[in-house]
């Protein structure tokens, strides 16, 4: 079997988003804003990621129960429809106990930090010659050390890391979907002329 490379083409990205880049642009901000509302009052911003998290959940029950009575199969029904009733009870629970919904979130967030710095660390050490090797150890290094902070602070830090790092990711995401529509508009533009 053969295998085609096709190479990646900047010019490629900027014509896919075309005069659609205002858009980008317009999420870009938005996240901008809203990740520095979440930094100025993380607490907030935990809860409502508790409370976003829950919906998904319930939402996710439900769905998932209309696939159960949709499914001819007894058996498979039977599971799908225990699955939606967890998915139910998990998704009230944490919307009936935001705190406690929110110092799970935050061990649950600690442990991905935790996992993700040492696959990074690990895939890094595979790449050692490749440049750049460095910065995902480092990367990886502080993933872990966010991990483990967090859940050395735990319970204390539960209530304001959840939100904080979600209006840090919410800034990044953000600038670089700003980034990005402002590069193609640039693209664009030059292509035009």
């Amino acid at each position: 079997m053969t295998t085609m490379t096709i190479p990646v083409d900047s010019e490629m990205e900027a014509t896919a988003l075309g005069h659609r880049w205002g858009w980008l642009l317009a999420l870009g901000i938005v996240q901008i804003i809203t990740g520095s509302i979440a930094i100025a009052i993380p607490v907030v911003a935990s809860f409502a990621a508790v409370a976003l998290f829950g919906a998904v959940l319930i939402v996710t029950a439900i769905f998932q129960m209309i696939h159960a009575f949709r499914v001819r199969s007894w058996p498979r029904s039977a599971w799908y429809g225990l699955g939606s009733v967890l998915y139910a009870i998990a998704g009230l629970l944490v919307a009936i106990y935001p705190i406690s919904g929110a110092l799970t979130l935050a061990v649950m967030i600690a442990i991905l930090l935790i996992a993700d710095g040492t696959l990074r660390v690990g895939f890094a050490m595979t790449v050692r010659p490749v440049a750049g090797w460095g910065w995902l150890i480092a990367a990886g290094l502080g993933s872990i050390f966010v991990g483990v902070v967090l859940l050395i602070g735990w319970p204390a830090t539960a209530l304001w890391v959840t939100g904080l790092l979600l209006g840090v990711n919410l800034i990044f995401t953000g600038a670089m979907f700003a980034a990005l529509a402002l590069t193609s508009r640039t693209k664009t533009s030059a292509r035009r002329a």
